[in-house]
């Protein structure tokens, strides 16, 4: 027999009375194949025994009577023949020799005994049913062997006489019914596991489904420790640990006053190396810190009963060789037995993927915040101090940091920030090029424009102070920052990485974030000064712009005062038959000085010249109704209803009364030009603290997408209907400004094809620190802005003084005249009427209508035209076989070289720029009349 095949060598049964039954009962019961023999001493009476024949018919394994010197071997069953003392040999093998006497009473001990002696605790032995009390005094040298015994208890039995001797002797481990030992051999004999003890019975309740960490402790001989055998453990010790074992929260129970700890699977797993040492020690063995960092927090547990919860606690442990600092949420709570804190319950949730990422995060955050800061930024170097500013904020992941800019095509890379090193630290490497080494693998990644990994810090920088930590960093990653420019990356970044930190997949990301936003932070910059430089530039351009409008127009102000002022003498001296002229002189020269007002007050504004005369205006109603009369001749001219619902407001308004006037007269300008049908209404109202101006039309109305361009000065919405094409496109421009200059605020509401509604809001008070002008303007002064608001307004509405417009037949050649100005049109028919007869439209499509069956010998036309303009009239003449001949002089006041190659190459004879000589003009229609007779002529010779 292997004498390590198992736990038990060999299993040793004694019965008398009823024995045979309990035997047929335990072998049949049996399921595995025991690795040990089966010695069975049965008291026997005298003659021919059938026993070994009964029992082979129910036990799986061989039955047979024991010989002398006979070898045992595992898995079979040998009967002690009657009136014989069979003994068990320390070389495995039995010795059956007669007994003196004609009794089998001490066969039992015999066994017993020997068995004891040469076994020792590899003994079994069984005792059933039977009377007397042999087996006892063998049970007793068993039990003290070392051995295990087990006996048969009271209710199934058929004779307890020798089972409770054996009980009283106190030599029995286990007592159980009949029913329990066949288990109890597979268990303890065929499948190797303890006997089930009341301890070890307790204990396996405790930690089944424990995993691990149950079966571990299952093992342990805690009768050892001072926590005592399982059996005897507190019921609450038992319940919390059972409870403990088969949860997958990491979970560590301390139980006594010294805090023995007992765990499970998935707290051992943070612990690592700890484990199983820390298995049944005190926390503070196992955690020498702990008296000072969570050892405090323990006692006030123990000492007040109450829970405490600590929120991502740091701990270092050994990972895999690998001493990294992991966090977690800990839930420190009291286990109480019989009414006093008897343990301590600690409930971990790991928390370090959260908090890593939550600081990395946050670093990330900073970043981008940085983007905004380095917008003010003056270089590259300072764009780089901020991002470093950045990073050290979070020394956890990021030790150390090093910025390099890298110039030209990568020749050159020099240190613009850094963090995290001493000044005079060997890894500050200032300049690099490509003929000096670098500490930093610098070359290997503008080369090949990926990351490089440095882990052998120790040997470069053997002194490298960094980070949080007593050690120093292990490890650097070198990363290309982009944009990739001529070969090579913007700069570059040396990053040191935590030394209680796996570089894992997710730091790797985290660092290719950074970059990332170093990248993104460092072009923003260099856009945003770039754009800076434009604006400046065009803010230059415009200051200069502006000065030089408000130069010239100073200088337009003195001819335009002396045009202005004969004009106005003239007017009341001349005869009848030349006021006319003397009109569109006085009138276009009033035009023109308004314009130059405007040009002059954009300028002031811009420059911060210009300063509100402010006063309280008493009937701000009166004046709006007064200011919206300037226009009603015009209005109802134009076939319109000017409808003025301005009551009294109640209150004064303080405001620049010039400026009022300028916004009034402005927007209702705006909507005479644009209202053909309708009415054009003005609203004056009080609102809490506002006065509200809105001046709607039932014009042409605004598309939507024009709307934001509304008040950009010079801008004009292209293709809109009006009465005139004429203006600067200044107006609505400065009405915005002079409202903004009164902390106001203007709102357009339109919708296409039915008109438009300007809104104006004005406080009733102006802020205190709002400068004002001692400055006055002279009654005069406001007398001649309204009249030049209300004699532009007439000239949309002028009539051609030709008291019929359609071609007459004639012996003089006839003349076209098509310009929207009626001034123009006048000016023109009174220069060539006395030589031609003349025909006027005001634009591009009635002119085609006074073309249409009638014959002109000359079209003299503006290019400038609403509707259609000059140009495309010149493609529908020459489209025209009856008047594709007629010759053609474009009027413009755009004299580029561009515009005039344009004109003739769409077939205009000849090209007139604005301001034009009476006689140059004279002289032009006169030529291209002879050239058309000459041609003419030369088309009607017959051909020889």
């Amino acid at each position: 027999m292997n004498p390590d095949a198992a736990r038990y060598r060999a299993v040793l049964i004694g019965a008398s009375l009823g024995g045979a039954e309990a035997l047929q009962v335990l072998l049949g019961g049996l399921r595995t194949d025991l690795p040990a023999p089966v010695v069975v001493a049965q008291h026997l009476g005298p003659g021919v025994s059938h026993l070994p024949t009964m029992l082979g018919r129910v036990s799986r394994h061989p039955v047979a009577w024991a010989e002398d010197g006979q070898d045992l071997v595992a898995g079979r069953v040998y009967l002690c023949p009657g009136r014989t003392q069979v003994r068990l040999e320390p070389d495995g093998t039995l010795t059956v020799q007669p007994m003196p006497g004609r009794s089998s009473l001490g066969q039992v001990d015999e066994l017993f005994l020997s068995a004891a002696n040469s076994l020792g605790p590899q003994v079994l032995a069984l005792v059933l049913t039977g009377l007397g009390s042999d087996g006892t005094a063998g049970a007793q040298a068993v039990r003290e062997a070392g051995g295990t015994v087990v006996v048969q208890d009271e209710a199934t039995a058929t004779a307890f006489g020798m089972p409770s001797a054996v009980i009283a002797a106190g030599a029995a481990d286990l007592v159980l019914p009949l029913g329990e030992l066949p288990d109890l051999l597979d268990r303890v004999v065929g499948s190797g596991r303890p006997v089930p003890t009341p301890a070890v019975r307790a204990s396996e309740a405790m930690f089944a489904g424990g995993g691990q960490l149950g079966r571990l402790m299952s093992t342990v001989d805690w009768g050892a420790t001072s926590l005592g055998p399982v059996d005897r453990w507190p019921v609450v010790l038992r319940e919390v640990l059972a409870v403990v074992l088969s949860n997958p929260v990491p979970m560590d129970l301390m139980w006594g006053p010294d805090l023995l700890q007992l765990y499970n699977d998935a707290y051992s797993e943070i612990i690592r190396e700890r484990h199983p040492d820390a298995l049944g020690r005190s926390v503070f063995q196992v955690w020498p810190d702990a008296a000072t960092t969570f050892g405090p927090v323990l006692r006030q547990v123990l000492d007040t009963g109450t829970a405490v919860r600590l929120v991502d606690q740091s701990f270092v442990v050994n990972r895999k060789g690998f001493l990294e600092e992991v966090f977690a949420t800990v839930a420190y709570s009291p286990v109480r037995d019989d009414g006093r804190v008897a343990g301590v319950l600690a409930t971990l949730v790991e928390t370090t993927e959260q908090v890593r990422t939550a600081r990395r995060l946050d670093t990330l955050h900073r970043l981008a915040a940085t983007a905004r800061q380095a917008g003010v930024t003056t270089s590259d170097n300072e764009v780089c101090q901020w991002l470093v500013r950045a990073l050290e904020a979070n020394p956890q992941d990021v030790p150390f940091a090093l910025v390099y800019l890298v110039e030209g095509r990568g020749e050159r890379a020099h240190l613009a920030a850094s963090t995290g090193l001493a000044a005079d630290s060997p890894a500050l490497d200032q300049l690099v090029t490509a003929g000096r080494a670098s500490v930093w693998p610098l070359h290997a990644c503008l080369r090949e424009a990926a990351p490089q990994v440095v882990e052998d810090l120790a040997t470069r920088f053997p002194d490298l102070v960094s980070g949080t930590w007593a050690e120093p960093p292990h490890t650097a990653v070198v990363l290309p920052v982009g944009p990739v420019r001529d070969g090579a990356p913007a700069a570059l970044l040396v990053l040191g990485v935590n030394s209680h930190a796996p570089l894992d997949e997710n730091y790797h990301q985290f660092f290719d974030l950074v970059a990332e936003r170093v990248a993104a932070t460092l072009t923003a910059a260099r856009i945003h000064r770039e754009q800076q430089r434009q604006v400046a530039a065009l803010g230059e351009l415009n200051r200069a712009k502006t000065t030089f409008f408000a130069n010239i127009s100073h200088e337009f102000r003195t001819p335009l005062t002396l045009l202005l002022l004969p004009l106005e003498e003239q007017l009341v001296t001349l005869p009848p038959e030349h006021l006319d002229t003397a009109r569109i002189a006085h009138r276009n020269a009033i035009r023109l000085l308004r314009l130059v007002n405007t040009l002059l007050a954009f300028a002031e504004l811009e420059e911060g010249r210009a300063a509100p005369s402010l006063e309280d205006v008493d009937d701000l109603a009166a004046l709006t109704a007064e200011l919206t009369e300037v226009f009603r001749p015009a209005v109802e001219r134009a076939g319109l209803r000017l409808e003025v619902d301005c009551p009294p407001l109640g209150r004064p308004v303080r405001l620049d009364p010039v400026t009022w006037q300028t916004v009034v007269l402005n927007l209702l300008s705006n909507a005479l030009k644009h209202t053909f049908t309708g009415s054009i209404t003005v609203v004056l109202r009080a609102q809490r603290s506002h006065v509200e101006l809105a001046v709607t039309d039932t014009g042409t109305g605004i598309d939507n997408a024009e709307i934001p361009h509304l008040f950009t000065r010079f801008h004009r919405v292209e293709g809109a209907k009006s009465r005139s094409r004429e203006g600067s496109g200044t107006g609505l421009a400065l009405v915005r400004q002079l409202v903004s200059w009164h902390h106001g605020s203007i709102r357009v509401r339109s919708v296409p094809d039915a008109g438009s509604t300007f809104t104006v809001w004005l406080p009733f008070v102006q802020p205190h620190h709002l400068r004002e002008s001692a400055a006055r303007v002279r009654p005069d002064t406001a007398a001649h802005v309204r009249q030049a608001f209300a004699e532009e307004a007439e000239s949309w509405l002028v009539g051609d003084s030709s008291p019929d417009g359609s071609v007459r037949p004639g012996n003089r050649p006839s003349v076209l005249v098509v310009d929207d100005n009626p001034d123009m049109r006048n000016y023109l028919r009174h220069l060539l009427q006395e030589h031609y007869d003349v025909h006027t439209a005001g634009d591009g499509e009635e002119a085609l209508v006074r073309l249409a069956g009638h014959r002109v010998d000359l079209i003299l036309s503006d290019v400038v035209l609403p509707h259609l303009d000059g140009l495309r009239l010149i493609e529908h003449v020459r489209a025209d076989p009856a008047l594709r001949a007629t010759p053609i002089i474009l009027l413009t006041a755009l004299g580029t070289t561009s515009q005039t190659l344009r004109g003739l190459a769409t077939g205009a004879h000849d090209y007139l720029v604005k301001p034009f000589a009476a006689k140059e003009l004279l002289a032009r229609v006169e030529a291209q009349l002879a050239l058309r007779r000459v041609r003419d002529a030369a088309a009607e010779r017959p051909a020889t």
